[in-house]
């Protein structure tokens, strides 16, 4: 499949497990191809090194580099006006059309209300990985990410809800 990832998939999957990290590893296994922009990862990049998240900044880095390695990058040649009701996940939308993708994976609702947009499937992380059979060994994930866990482990053990992500 070819997928355009949201911010928010990104930053789950970099500080917790679960299925925004698998959307991750189909993307590095080769199971999903992933196309995304410089603005994307600028945003991905602004947003993990907000201090509430207190990330070790050579891993995010890292991880920044690892994405642009394994990822298609386009330049944006469209603009949406009247995509998301939050214009500001218009870019996502605009990734999706000029790399002319399959799905977009979101946990984000202003993107998750509209279903689909110009024939891009618009999906939750969980329905986009009941889309292929194969699945990532969980060795080889937990083994991958494991640095970075070590690395970004919250001291008081807290989760942060979406909306949290985003705040400044």
């Amino acid at each position: 499949m070819k997928v355009v990832i949201d911010i928010n998939i990104f930053v789950s999957s970099f500080f917790w497990k679960g299925n925004p990290r698998k959307v991750i590893a189909r993307v590095i296994e080769g199971v999903d191809e992933l196309y995304i922009t410089k603005e994307i990862l600028e945003q991905i990049s602004d947003v993990m090194n907000r201090p509430k998240f207190n990330a070790d900044k050579e891993s995010i880095e890292y991880y920044i580099k690892s994405i642009e390695e394994i990822a298609n990058e386009l330049i944006i040649d469209i603009k949406i006006r009247d995509g998301s009701r939050d214009i500001d996940d218009n870019i996502i939308l605009e990734c999706g059309i000029t790399g002319n993708v399959d799905y977009i994976i979101t946990g984000d609702d202003d993107l998750l209300v509209l279903k689909e947009f110009n024939g891009i499937r618009i999906v939750t992380p969980k329905e986009s990985l009941e889309k292929t059979v194969r699945h990532t060994s969980k060795d080889w994930l937990d083994e991958m990410f494991k640095d970075i866990d070590k690395e970004n482990a919250n001291s008081k053990g807290e989760k942060w809800t979406r909306e949290e992500l985003y705040r400044g």
